[in-house]
């Protein structure tokens, strides 16, 4: 398995840490359209994992209608045993009564709705382009793994993972569903697509099927992270906190998931263990779609009487990335 891994290319593996973590992820990309990165994830998903995936493309009129029927595939379950199902829990919350009912009346029109399922993987294209009501219903997603439809209540997959790809570098989502993305990852146009391109075939095995995840995930359960490691994480959060160039988004949520993350990336690296540097790589993914950084109305030492020109000259340049390395710098790794 790990002489697989090493072939995977960049798209592949942050799905794959994704899957592994068991937590959902955020793309970006400098193309002028997001179409090619959202058809790629797809075939990733697909090939590459053996994973059902559909996709939606966002923008200020897509409905919570429109996202719930984009989240739906035809599920591989018996029609009958489903609404056998839906007639048991209709009699569970209505009685007995209306249970007789149901059976003697002809059968529901919204049958086949019902009989539907959430795909394993949903892939969300311009998700920032969303209206706040659309990206409620994906942030109640996220949190419940379930939706409901005007029929029927649709509950996820075990195996379940929501892309989001935005739909221009830096944008942002609303402030609780931003938080539930543990990752975020920039691709470059000059590292290319290998499945959209053609330079992978799309009718071979699965590259790493389930199963290959679910052992990896049960590898990174098991993954050791020392005392001095874990102190390590903590002192990132802690500075990541009180650096002056941060206003916000160091949230618990994000403290969680940057350890889940550092032990998911255990096993990829053919480890047994958390070393520093996996903190580090993890922190590169947590932080990035988060951090508000400050400006000249918001630093810390306009507290203390500092001269908001003086700061604002300070801040010039700073970007996300040049904060998140400031943090890395000010305490050393354990060995």
């Amino acid at each position: 398995m790990d002489a697989t891994i090493k072939q995977l290319n960049d798209l592949e593996l942050a799905v794959l840490a994704s899957l592994v973590a068991e937590e959902h992820c955020l793309f970006s990309t400098d193309t002028p359209s997001t179409l090619d990165l959202r058809d790629e994830l797809r075939a990733i998903c697909t090939h590459a994992f053996g994973l059902e995936a559909v996709s939606i493309t966002c923008d200020s009129r897509t409905t919570v209608d429109d996202l719930n029927e984009a989240l739906l595939v035809e599920s591989h379950e018996d029609p009958d045993e489903v609404q056998g199902l839906h007639d048991q829990r209709s009699t569970a919350a209505l009685g007995v009564g209306f249970s007789s009912l149901r059976k003697s009346s002809s059968p529901s029109p919204s049958h086949d709705l019902e009989s539907r399922r959430i795909a394993n993987v949903v892939i969300a294209a311009d998700l920032d382009m969303a209206d706040t009501g659309v990206q409620v219903q994906v942030l109640e997603l996220l949190r419940t793994r379930r939706v409901f439809t005007r029929t029927a209540m649709h509950t996820a997959p075990k195996d379940f993972l929501f892309i989001g790809i935005m739909s221009r570098t830096g944008a942002r989502l609303t402030h609780h569903l931003n938080d539930m993305f543990c990752m975020s990852h920039f691709h470059s146009s000059e590292d290319g697509l290998a499945y959209t391109d053609g330079e992978l075939g799309k009718d071979l095995d699965p590259t790493l099927p389930i199963a290959d995840v679910v052992s990896l995930r049960e590898q990174a359960c098991k993954a050791r992270m020392t005392g001095e490691v874990a102190s390590y994480l903590h002192n990132i959060v802690l500075f990541m906190r009180t650096s002056r160039y941060v206003t916000s988004g160091v949230t618990a949520t994000a403290t969680k998931q940057l350890r889940t993350l550092s032990s998911a990336l255990a096993p990829l690296h053919g480890l047994d263990y958390v070393p520093p540097s996996l903190v580090v790589l993890a922190a590169h993914k947590i932080y990035p779609h988060r951090l508000v950084l400050a400006n000249s109305s918001t630093e810390k030492s306009l507290q203390w009487g500092s001269d908001p020109s003086a700061v604002g000259r300070i801040l010039e340049g700073i970007t996300v990335e040049g904060v998140i390395e400031d943090v890395l710098a000010s305490f050393e790794s354990p060995l």
